[in-house]
Order: structure tokens, then C-alpha cells, then sequence
């Protein structure tokens, strides 16, 4: 039966790259098997719709014949070629044809040598300091997954020794022929006995189970580029969890969470900080210290600056992402007003005062 890879998304048919990218993110996030509460299978699913729905030629065929027929391409059923006898569709072979997976999947078939699965992809949080976002960083992530096992190092071999798979002679594949009612057809496929990796351990690995990974705890080290937003996902390919099955593994997504600042707050590339000063000053101007990410400046508070104003410090800001160009600060001047004064003060101020200032 058809899979609706867009309920599984759970977007809307029309929906575009960002839409269904987003959706996936949240998706599997939320049945991310190492999540308490999530669910692997529901995970692959969500995987499964995305690796089709984010390809625009596939979303296309998906759209066109549904998730039994994807592959077909624009031939359809009348690309078959000169193959075809007078017996009709008997005794085709469309390895290398691009039918394969069709058949495959429409049928009932098994893997083709050609994708052997990936491993699953891998959605974890974190959160940066302000000035860490600002400037750049490097940060290190500990997450637990399925890694390649040091003790068989990813044979599934006990002190890793393999022999040759009797099943597929060595070469990871094997050829199947089905009847269907469209006549005979045959496939290449993944060995099921070795995994298509040609060998198979003389012994299974006891710390593995003959898997090849296990679950672990792998540290790493993540460069996060200056000037990254809060909510944004970087990729880290090859990050994901290690292949059971000899493919590649899968892909890490970061998703940013930037951290509130006391002082500053960012406005695209700008940084808005504030700054209370006297009357005195802002009637008479001067020199004031200023923090920023980078440390603090001397800032020149001119004479005759109204509440409210802003001054600019440039090259303050955050750097834009790949560092081609960079923001300023700056800095918004509240005049502040005094609340306890002396007599003298209150008489100096009655004294401007009658004078109109």
C-alpha cells in the first residue's frame, strides 16, 4: 500500500523545500529512537519521506505514482527498450535500468545493491552564548548513538576474522528472479546473509553481537560560524549514527539555541546596547567606556546628544556568516535623570533654570 509521505510529515501537498525541511527537523526530533518516549520505527518512516519529498525529481514521481513506484522516471511503462519479444515482458532484466526499485518496492523485493542503507540521521540541541554567536566558536558535543564497534573495528568478527559469504560468493549481492503478472524479472539485491559486504565473521564479535556498532557515547568537535541565528541548524555530514548494513552513516543536525544577554541584543548584523548619562554630560558632551563582545572602546558622547539617540561603533557588530562583512554596535544614549539631589544641586538647577536651560 502507498505511504502519504506528506501526512507523515505532516504537511500540506503544497508545501515547499523550507516547509518540508522544518517539518522533518520537528519530526524527527520528536521520534528520535534515543529520545525518551521515541519511536525508531516512525523515525525511518519520517526519514523515508523526507529523502523523497526534499528531492524535487523524486517528489515529482512520488506525486505521479506514489510511494510503490518511485524511480520510474519520465519513460513509465513504455521505456522497456527492444528487450521486449514476442512473449510479452518474460524474462527482462533490469539491473542498471532504473526499474529495479520499482519492482522492488512495488513487488515486495529486497534492497538493491546499488543502496545499501545509510545510517540514521541524528537531531540534537545547543545552546550558545551571546558572544559565542557573535564571534564564532568551537564547541564540543557528546552524543550517544550507534557508532563502528573498536573491538571487530565494524567486522561483526570476533578478533576480525571473516570468511568469504557462501551465500553471494563474495560480491554483497544476489540475483532474484519473481514471477508477477507482468511475466518474469530479475533483480539484483544485497546479500541478506552478509549485509552486502561480501564476508561474514567466522565468529560474531561478542562485544557487537556481530552488528558491527554499538551504542555509545562519541564526543566531537563542532566549529559554529560567527554570526549564526538562534533556531538555525547546521549539518555535520557523516555525523549521524553508523550503518549496520556497510553504508555510509548518517548526518548530524545542530539547531542553535543563543542565550539571552543582560547588556546586548541583536538586530540583524547590529548589536544595541544601552547607555545612561548625566544632564552635564549630554549638555556638555564627553568620554565614556564601553563594553562590547570584543572588549571594552572609548566611546565620544558629543555635546547637545538628545535621549534616545544612537551612536555607532563600527566593526563592533556580528560578523556576517563566511566573514565577508561585519556590523557595528551600537549604542542607544538614555539621559538619566537624578531622583536624589543636594541642596546645592537644587539650586544650581533652579539657577539654569531661570537662565532656560
Amino acid at each position: 500500500m502507498s505511504k502519504d509521505y506528506y501526512e507523515v510529515l505532516g504537511v500540506d501537498k503544497k508545501a515547499n523545500q523550507d516547509e518540508i525541511k522544518k517539518a522533518y527537523r520537528k519530526m524527527a526530533h520528536k521520534h528520535h529512537p534515543d529520545k525518551k518516549g521515541g519511536d525508531e520505527a516512525k523515525f525511518k518512516e519520517v526519514n523515508e519521506a523526507y529523502q523523497t519529498l526534499s528531492d524535487e525529481s523524486k517528489r515529482k514521481q512520488y506525486d505521479q505514482f506514489g510511494s510503490g513506484f518511485q524511480g520510474a522516471g519520465s519513460q513509465g511503462f513504455g521505456g522497456f527498450g527492444g528487450n521486449q519479444g514476442a512473449s510479452g515482458f518474460q524474462g527482462f532484466d533490469f539491473q542498471g535500468s532504473g526499474f529495479e526499485d520499482i519492482f522492488a518496492d512495488f513487488f515486495g523485493g529486497g534492497q538493491t545493491a546499488r543502496n545499501q542503507r545509510s545510517g540514521s540521521d541524528i537531531v540534537v540541541d545547543l545552546e550558545l552564548d551571546f558572544e559565542e554567536m557573535a564571534k564564532g566558536a568551537k564547541k564540543n558535543i557528546k552524543v550517544y548513538k550507534k557508532v563502528k564497534c573498536s573491538k571487530c573495528d565494524g567486522t561483526g568478527a570476533e578478533n576480525k576474522k571473516t570468511e568469504q559469504c557462501s551465500v553471494c560468493g563474495g560480491s554483497g549481492q544476489v540475483k532474484k528472479t519473481r514471477q508477477t503478472f507482468l511475466g518474469a524479472f530479475s533483480q539484483v539485491e544485497v546479500c541478506d546473509q552478509c549485509r552486502g559486504k561480501g564476508e561474514i565473521p567466522k565468529e560474531k564479535c561478542r562485544n557487537c553481537g556481530g552488528d558491527g556498532v554499538i551504542r555509545d557515547y562519541q564526543e566531537m568537535e563542532v566549529n559554529i560560524p560567527a554570526g549564526i541565528d538562534d533556531g538555525q541548524t547546521l549539518r555535520v555530514s557523516g555525523g549521524g549514527e553508523a550503518s549496520v548494513e556497510g553504508g555510509s552513516p548518517g548526518d548530524l543536525y545542530i539547531k542553535i539555541h543563543v542565550k539571552s544577554h543582560n547588556n546586548f541584543k541583536r538586530q540583524g548584523n547590529d548589536i544595541i546596547s544601552k547607555l545612561n548619562i548625566t544632564f552635564s554630560q549630554a549638555v556638555l558632551g564627553d568620554k565614556l567606556k564601553v563594553e562590547t563582545v570584543y572588549g571594552s572602546v572609548n566611546l565620544k558622547i558629543p555635546a547637545g546628544i538628545q535621549s534616545g539617540d544612537f551612536l555607532r561603533i563600527r566593526g563592533k557588530g556580528i560578523k556576517t556568516l563566511g566573514g565577508f562583512s561585519q556590523g557595528s554596535h551600537l549604542v542607544e544614549v538614555r539621559i538619566k535623570t537624578p531622583q536624589n539631589i543636594s541642596k546645592d544641586q537644587k539650586r544650581l538647577i533652579e539657577e539654569m533654570k531661570n537662565l532656560g536651560i
